[in-house]
């Protein structure tokens, strides 16, 4: 009787110290990659801040990128599923382009926006003028797929994008080779870095890369050069960056700062020296739908020859 006591006994306190251990483990910032149907969400754990990103097609062009997120007051409500707060994405989170085939940019044809959630009558309806092509993921560096719920300390997705131009109608040409890479950390910090392959000669005459959907549980806006505070304004008007000197950061917060995304732009390289951006247009803006912006290519035109490659790198910090 005593032995089969001490064996329960025994029993009880394994299983107390492995959910014990489980408990510690994910009051630690930690991050679980799950998986369902082609749907990836990335969960990371602490004990102050508890959220869900979502990754799968959204659009009119069925792009695989950021399609929604889900918040949580703490760590038992994260782990009983049950949101204070969540979102599905409704715009581009990765900017669209208005981009046309050298051989028809004399045409007249109106300019509009193709790839992320723009159709081809230039808004998010009409027909697609985007297409995914291919989508990896990677678990602390091993492919994964299917349906899996896994802990893991970097998930990395890569997904190639083929978009037309607004001249497609026309030419029956895909113009860009569009290749996207999310590095996702425990620390709610998503680095994005993207490459443009021009399929054919052709020109570039907007783009904003990098860009936020502005959550309802946002208020304001504010632009930042490093650790140093431009100006800050309201979430919902249109705002700008009062000096373009040493802007990279665009912090969106709610009035109880219980909330923050800030997005951070590598302006020491690539598309992000904003090299192709016209003298008196602001780096950063926001606009009163609730977006805001980073203003790579405005006002001058990026001409690229077939074969010719350009990158960003940028992130997203989650809090």
């Amino acid at each position: 009787m005593k032995r089969n006591l001490l064996i329960v006994t025994f029993l009880f306190l394994s299983v107390f110290a492995c959910c014990q251990e489980k408990k510690e483990t994910e009051t630690a910032c930690s991050m679980k990659l799950k998986s369902y149907n082609g749907h990836y969400h990335i969960g990371f754990f602490s004990e102050d801040k508890n959220l869900e990103i979502s990754f799968y097609p959204c659009g009119v062009n069925q792009l695989f990128g950021i399609a929604g997120g889900r918040y949580f007051a703490n760590l038992g409500d994260h782990r009983q599923n049950t949101a204070s707060n969540e979102f599905s994405s409704c715009t581009d989170w990765i900017g669209p382009y208005f981009v046309c085939g050298e051989e028809n940019i004399k045409s007249g044809l109106s300019q509009k926006f193709t790839g992320g959630w723009h159709g081809s009558n230039g808004d998010g309806t009409g027909n697609p003028t985007a297409s995914t092509r291919e989508v990896k993921v990677f678990a602390d560096g091993i492919p994964v797929s299917g349906n899996i719920e896994l802990d893991c300390q970097k998930v990395d997705i890569h997904v190639s994008n083929i978009i037309h131009g607004y001249d497609y109608a026309v030419s029956g040409k895909d113009l860009l080779l569009e290749t996207v890479h999310y590095a996702i950390f425990p620390g709610r910090k998503i680095e994005v870095e993207v490459t443009i392959e021009a399929l054919e000669d052709l020109r570039i005459q907007r783009y904003y890369g990098l860009q936020s959907q502005n959550l309802p549980l946002f208020d304001s806006v504010t632009y930042m050069a490093g650790t140093k505070v431009i100006n800050t304004g309201v979430i919902a008007a249109g705002t700008r960056c009062q000096s373009n000197k040493g802007v990279n950061t665009i912090v969106l917060e709610g009035a109880a700062k219980q909330h923050r995304l800030k997005m951070q732009m590598n302006t020491d390289e690539g598309l992000g020296t904003f090299r192709y951006l016209a003298e008196g247009l602001p780096r950063a803006f926001s606009a009163s739908y609730r977006k805001s912006y980073f203003n790579l290519v405005n006002g001058k035109e990026l001409i690229m020859k077939k074969g010719r490659m350009v990158f960003w790198k940028g992130s997203y910090y989650w809090d």
